[in-house]
């Protein structure tokens, strides 16, 4: 059947960034449904526009590139970026040369579910309406809303129209169903789909140069790495500052550890800035790299970072891509979490510390450093075979696959 995804950050497998319908898009191609992803040109990760025609394929899904400019921060201009992605993705997607059988708007901004409905509308078929960032709860937790001002009443109303509308509402976090129930939505409707890893399968490719100096420079440190965005949403003051805490509660363990942050985004200077003013020297950043080379660089590491800030949204579950990229990778994963069934803790395959602490987290980095090496293998390798399996993309390509035939059954 043909399947038409609309997702602003959408990118091909591969690329730096949020390549979930790349990488799923790509798994249905293979199963005989033909894909195509609107999506803005922009890349928020990389502060770059993809290069190249407004339409190209990637791996058998077509994407068509969105003109929607570009911003720095989560400022007006990305506001205004959000505005015109969703007009110009329902113009674009209501004057498609082939009618789809089915659409699927993916947040998290609620606009793009706007535009959904509004191409669902117009060639009669079911809308799929996907979840990933509880917007707007996560928007208030972060301070970027008021509660209950205009803009907070005007998204709630967003929210719970896109809740109404879809056929199927598609859960990333395990536990968002309950959210949809609170604004009056049917939970019924709701199926989870959870992130997997994109590093299953693929071959690994060399680092940079840039980067091999980098661990040059770093010798022989345990290494803690991060790989990934770099925002409000990401809480990574806090890390700074329990690097901080190490250093005058227990120097041996800060001499012994080096910190790597591979990625870019909107907090990226500031954080750069935080560091040298803290003089801590054993902080090292590092430009986005090829997903091809991700294998590679989480292989140098011996623990690995899954870091958020302090919100109520996170009481719906966890379901962060990085983390199945982590656990594949077979080190222990230290995850910002105050739950206790994510799939790292299913698993045994880390510790987690309280989000938005910096003595927690430090008592966690300590507890990391003093672990044996035998004990980080097998934390790293219970992780592994947990992800292998239930959280490839093949596995969740399937059950999108199983979704698209039961809403759309005279196409299967």
């Amino acid at each position: 059947m043909r399947l038409l995804i609309v997702n602003q950050y959408g990118l091909p497998a591969g690329r730096p960034g949020i390549t979930r319908h790349g990488d799923l898009g790509a798994q249905l191609v293979t199963l005989g449904h033909e894909v195509t992803v609107l999506a803005s040109r922009f890349n928020y990760l990389t502060r770059e526009s993809e290069s190249g025609s407004a339409v190209e394929r990637h791996s058998g899904v077509t994407f068509r590139w969105l003109d929607t400019g570009t911003y720095a921060r989560n400022d007006a201009r990305r506001v205004r970026s959000m505005l015109d992605f969703t007009l110009r993705a329902s113009w674009h997607g209501m004057r498609l040369r082939h009618r789809p059988d089915v659409v699927l708007a993916s947040s998290p901004h609620l606009l793009t579910g706007l535009a959904g409905i509004a191409i669902a509308r117009r060639y009669r078929v079911p809308l799929l309406f996907e979840v990933r960032d509880l917007w707007p709860s996560v928007l208030v937790d972060l301070g970027a809303v008021r509660e209950g001002s205009a803009a907070h009443r005007a998204l709630l109303l967003v929210e719970r129209l896109c809740y109404a509308q879809a056929e199927r509402i598609i859960t990333v976090p395990p536990h968002a169903d309950r959210r949809v129930a609170e604004v009056g939505g049917d939970p019924r409707k709701c199926v989870h789909l959870p992130n997997a890893t994109t590093l299953h399968g693929v071959e690994a490719a060399p680092l940079p140069g840039s980067m091999l100096e980098m661990f040059e420079r770093i010798g022989e440190r345990d290494i803690l790495m991060y790989a990934g965005a770099q925002g409000v949403a990401n809480g990574l003051d806090t890390l700074l500052q329990a690097l901080v805490r190490l250093r005058a509660t227990d120097r041996p363990a800060y001499d012994r550890l080096a910190l790597v942050l591979i990625g870019g985004g909107g907090e990226h200077d500031r954080l750069v800035e935080m560091a040298g003013a803290l003089e801590l020297g054993n902080v090292h950043f590092h430009a986005p790299i090829d997903k091809a080379a991700i294998p590679t660089a989480l292989a140098r590491a011996d623990f690995l970072l899954v870091s958020v800030a302090d919100s109520s949204v996170y009481q719906y579950g966890m379901s962060p891509n990085k983390l199945f990229d982590y656990m594949w990778a077979a080190r222990p994963v230290l995850l910002s979490s105050r739950l206790t069934d994510t799939p790292m803790n299913e698993a045994g395959a880390g510790r987690c510390f309280t989000p938005g602490s910096v003595e927690s987290l430090a008592t966690e980095l300590r507890a990391l450093i003093a672990m044996p090496l035998d004990e980080r293998r097998s934390m790293g390798e219970r992780g592994r075979r947990l992800v292998e399996e239930r959280y490839t993309i093949a596995a969740t390509g399937a059950r999108l696959d199983a979704l698209l035939r039961d809403v759309v059954p005279r196409a299967a």
